[in-house]
């Protein structure tokens, strides 16, 4: 019995009708299939995608070292290395990053201490400029309003990049490829 798997018109063509002989050939498209992938300054077909380029300029590694030596008496030691290596093409070619809420988080639970600090300076201040004191209190307050609210649109505007800008830069660079050639970079049918 024998099995015949149903032609793929990419990549097959049957040379006989029987199918005794069978033959893969490499179907090479013309027409508007093979513009699609050149580069639009170039017109090079030696492109690829940037998350391909990315992937394979990013290899792990680990290693191990020991050594003998003598520090007044004999020592030895060992360390073992994990890590990433990556090239500047896939660095250049990584996909956008997101937002970090990091600084914002950081200021929401700095501020009173922050706010202390500028009250503190400003109540000194007006002190040694005007002679008269004010409400270290009132200071304190405000300034510690002010940074929470500041803190707070940090993170709205983080959150706002990460949901709504983010995934469509992100699309993009998924449809991206780069032209092995020259370096541009492109979104197939869109330069045309």
């Amino acid at each position: 019995m024998r099995l015949r798997q149903p032609a793929n018109r990419m990549t097959d063509l049957e040379a006989n009708q029987s199918g005794r002989n069978h033959q893969s050939v490499l179907h090479v498209p013309t027409g508007e299939t093979d513009i699609l992938y050149c580069c639009p300054a170039c017109r090079s077909q030696h492109t690829q995608r940037l998350s391909t380029v990315h992937m394979s300029g990013l290899s792990q590694f680990s290693a191990v070292t020991g050594g003998i030596g003598w520090t007044g008496s004999p020592a030895i030691g060992g360390a073992w290395t994990t890590g990433t290596f990556q090239t500047q093409l896939s660095a250049i070619a990584a996909p956008p990053p997101k937002k970090s809420h990091r600084k914002g988080l950081l200021l929401l639970f700095l501020s009173p201490l922050l706010a202390a600090i500028v009250a503190e300076a400003a109540f000194l201040t007006a002190q040694r400029v005007f002679g008269t004191t004010l409400i270290y209190e009132h200071l304190a307050t405000i300034s510690f309003f002010g940074l929470e609210i500041g803190a707070i649109a940090l993170l709205l505007r983080v959150f706002a990049f990460n949901q709504n800008t983010w995934p469509k830069l992100f699309r993009q660079w998924q449809m991206s490829f780069l032209c092995r050639r020259c370096g541009q970079t492109f979104i197939p049918g869109s330069a045309l």
